[in-house]
């Protein structure tokens, strides 16, 4: 008789709410290093380390100045544009919740919470 050697691959189960929250964590933390006012200061930083002009236009946004330049550095691109940085944003929020569980659930709590507060605001202004 052949003896029967498949490999079984364990899935790990995913709690639907854990994962719900970390979406909302995502894009919360997307949105503040690419998009939020407040951190508006750290994005015209890291052009000027990586030698972009800032915009022509007074109290133009950092994503204005990489998209009027024609070739912009990667790294001024990686902090204005969404898709670019919620990909490593999500790598690491998997990371968190793999690694450290119970530090990264009340944090991811606050940053989801925050994000819905967001987007019920956003259907409040129409």
């Amino acid at each position: 008789m052949i003896a029967d050697r498949r490999v079984k691959h364990v899935v790990p189960s995913i709690d639907p709410i854990e994962l719900a929250i970390d979406v909302l964590a995502t894009y919360r933390l997307t949105r503040l290093a690419t998009a939020d006012t407040i951190s508006e200061p750290w994005r015209r930083a890291v052009l000027g380390r990586v030698g972009l002009p800032p915009a022509e236009s007074p109290g133009a946004t950092a994503q204005e100045a990489v998209e009027a330049d024609g070739d912009p550095p990667r790294l001024a691109t990686l902090v204005t544009c969404r898709w670019c940085a919620g990909v490593w944003i999500a790598v690491g929020v998997g990371v968190a919740r793999a690694a450290a569980p119970q530090v990264w659930s009340p944090v991811a709590r606050a940053l989801a919470l925050s994000a819905g507060a967001a987007l019920v605001a956003r259907l409040e202004d129409g």
